[in-house]
């Protein structure tokens, strides 16, 4: 029997001679073993490589898939054909690979890749064909494309779900989407789902927000989705979805909300009374403060017109305060006003009065900040009233009789007093009685007392009203 030259043949031989890259990975994606042409696209000699992780050479973009599919070819007989972008020397080239797993490998779980260079193929297809430049940039959108059947069946979905899920596009090909969903807003995307089979189209989609389930970690990510209903288009017949990942704009929301709690929660259990209005002085939000103030709950408050609450006498004022605010909406004016409450009481506020704008620098509304200073302004009165009987008293004492009337504290007796002013003890026990029948009292410590509360209301300091 005759051999031919080719059953002599080496098998590394032939896989040396064959022009598509070959390579054997391990489990974890490390090189054992690649042929010539190999060598020659990644520009890397075997002996260099053995050990290598292959992965380093897989863009970023394509290493989730990457990853996934190396799992699941160890479920088959033969992978299903992915394009993966790989790191040359001459730069990124577009690889065809199809994979294999191999039980003659030392390594456990060893796969055998046959790969293909479709780099200048796929230039002269997106040079002269707009299908193969379309199919290539929704393969390489940062969002997902999934193409659903009327049942809601995944017929396909381009690789950004591999890239930001994990997950394997051919473990999801063929079966309900809806089992990627996180299961609490499982009930949103069939209600969605039906609600664009009622009609969704390219102009008005159906939008919804869903979280999907990353692979492995279960970690929820979530999308805004687009439905379009192409049930009837004989080329389609399903639904168009696109979804992008809002993480960050949800992220962004939460804060906001938090921040809008923190404020309204600032807003309503402040000390001070804040009413917002608008430019004509309308009444469009209070806080509980105000409404303690005005003694009205807020659902009566609000509506209506700002001067309506104030003292008649003090509208005018209040206007004069919202037109300067309009010629200069930067700035702060403060004033005092008086309120007119529920039960006809007068309150006097201090009044912080300001324009809040947009990011633009667009105003937007008035903001009145009231503090209650209804007991501060009668303690003025009070303590004017009380400064005026004091000098009248006081201006009755003859100067003897107030230098008398200074030293009776510090000194014990009258002939102490009379030794210090170089007086008689007669002398200065005439002046005390004058003293004490001018202040009205009838013994040395009461006029101790009246003397000393008559010298702190002349200086302005209040009673004592214990």
């Amino acid at each position: 029997m005759m051999v031919s030259k080719v059953d002599k043949v080496d098998t590394t031989e032939l896989l040396n001679e064959l022009p598509d890259c070959v390579l054997v990975l391990n489990g974890s994606g490390h090189v054992q073993w690649g042929n010539t042409a190999a060598e020659r696209l990644f520009g890397r000699p075997l002996s260099d490589s053995i050990g290598f992780s292959a992965l380093e050479l897989v863009h970023p973009d394509d290493l989730e898939f990457v990853l996934r599919s190396l799992e699941s070819v160890q479920r088959k007989s033969v992978g299903t054909l992915i394009e993966v972008r790989a790191r040359t020397p001459s730069g990124w080239r577009l690889l065809e690979v199809i994979g294999t797993p191999i039980d003659w490998s030392s390594e456990r779980h060893a796969v055998l890749f046959s790969m293909r260079d479709l780099t200048e193929r796929r230039r002269f297809e997106v040079a002269s064909n707009k299908d193969s430049t379309f199919r290539t940039v929704v393969q390489n959108s940062p969002n997902m494309t999934i193409l659903l059947s009327p049942s809601g069946i995944v017929d396909s979905v381009s690789g950004a779900l591999s890239r930001i899920l994990g997950h394997d596009p051919e473990e999801i090909e063929g079966r309900p989407l809806v089992d990627f969903v996180v299961e609490e807003d499982q009930p949103t995307f069939f209600a969605s789902l039906h609600a664009a089979s009622q009609g969704a189209t390219a102009s008005d989609p159906l939008r919804a927000r869903v979280r999907f389930t990353r692979h492995e970690t279960g970690e929820p990510i979530p999308f805004e989705f687009a439905f379009v209903n192409l049930v009837d288009d004989p080329t389609v017949g399903g639904f168009v979805v696109s979804a992008h990942d809002i993480t960050a704009q949800a992220a962004a929301e939460r804060e906001l909300h938090q921040s809008d709690q923190r404020f309204r929660r600032a807003f309503n259990q402040g000390p001070l009374g804040i009413a917002l209005t608008d430019f004509g002085n309308r009444i469009i939000d209070v806080n509980d403060a105000f409404c303690l103030l005005i003694g009205q709950p807020a659902d009566k408050i609000i509506g209506s017109a700002f001067t309506s609450l104030v003292h008649t006498d003090d509208g005018q004022q209040v206007r004069a305060v919202s037109l300067k605010l309009v010629e200069q909406p930067a700035t702060t004016h403060k004033t005092e006003t008086r309120l007119e409450s529920s039960n006809q009481e007068v309150v006097v506020a201090s009044v912080t009065a300001s324009v809040i704008q947009d990011e633009s620098g667009v105003p937007m509304h008035y903001l009145w900040v009231f503090e209650d200073i209804t007991n501060s302004k009668m303690l003025e009165r009070e303590l004017v009233a009380h400064a005026k009987t004091a000098n009248k008293l006081l201006a009755s004492l003859t100067s003897r009789e107030v230098e008398i009337l200074e030293l009776l504290e510090e000194a014990e007796t009258a002939s102490q007093i009379a030794h210090r002013l170089t007086l008689s003890v007669r002398t200065v026990e005439s002046h005390l009685a004058n003293a004490y029948r001018k202040l009205g009292v009838h013994n040395r410590s009461a006029a101790i007392a009246e003397f000393a509360r008559l010298t702190r209301a002349i200086a302005g300091v209040p009673r004592d009203r214990t």
